[in-house]
């Protein structure tokens, strides 16, 4: 009785945590600030105790991962509709590069040192202070970077030449396995790509672990190790 006590209880609060996760809409931990990261370990720690506590029974679980889940949405709710509650519950975005130069006193502030923020920077594909025309430091913990102009990756518009527009590749076969739906997507037919295939000394699409259709760059085939 206590195993099967103890098992409902576990699937009362997975099956709670994931409800409460989808209605605080956090996808990722990329996107949590300092303060959903807290509020997600508070929350864990509620169902991990009266899981374990036989005390505490399915209904106070449910009644204590509710209530929290409801007064983190009321906060985000507060802090869409009132910009004045922001500061007080949302970290805000640092300025900590302008003009090309380094705010000592913001990074003071964050309590950030060099070494910190050229880790945050290198993630940003920037190896150079001097790259950078602005950097702020944003509420989840990353860096968004401006480079200088004379930093700044070209584009085609730069060159005068025209644009193109560019559509997803469709996978066609994966691991040997023929996905019809996307070779009719692109107007196309079996016999079609058994031609392809054979034109590359392939026979057979059980010989295949990847084909990928581009638009702009063709068709790319990978055979099967053993083929």
């Amino acid at each position: 009785m206590e195993y099967l006590s103890l098992t409902i209880e576990l699937i009362a609060g997975y099956f709670s945590l994931l409800g409460a996760t989808k209605i605080m809409g956090r996808t990722s931990l990329s996107e949590a600030t300092p303060f959903d990261f807290v509020a997600a370990i508070v929350l864990g720690e509620f169902v991990g105790n009266a899981v374990y506590d036989s005390e505490v029974d399915i209904w106070r679980i449910l009644f204590a991962v509710a209530l929290w889940a409801v007064l983190i949405l009321a906060i985000d709710l507060i802090t869409m509709k009132f910009n004045i509650t922001r500061n007080l519950f949302e970290s805000k975005p640092s300025l900590l590069i302008k003009n090309g130069v380094v705010d000592r006193k913001e990074m003071k502030k964050r309590r950030m040192d060099i070494n910190r923020l050229q880790t945050l920077l290198r993630d940003k594909e920037v190896f150079s202070f001097r790259e950078i025309e602005y950097a702020i430091y944003e509420p989840n913990g990353k860096v968004t970077v401006l480079k200088k102009p004379m930093y700044q990756n070209v584009v085609r518009s730069d060159m005068n030449l025209p644009s193109q527009s560019k559509r997803l590749p469709l996978l066609l076969i994966n691991d040997g396995v023929l996905i019809k739906r996307n070779l009719l997507q692109m107007g196309q037919d079996e016999q079609w790509l058994l031609n392809e295939l054979n034109q590359r000394g392939i026979n057979a699409i059980t010989d295949v672990m990847l084909a990928e259709w581009s638009q702009e760059d063709g068709l790319l085939v990978q055979k099967l190790d053993n083929a």
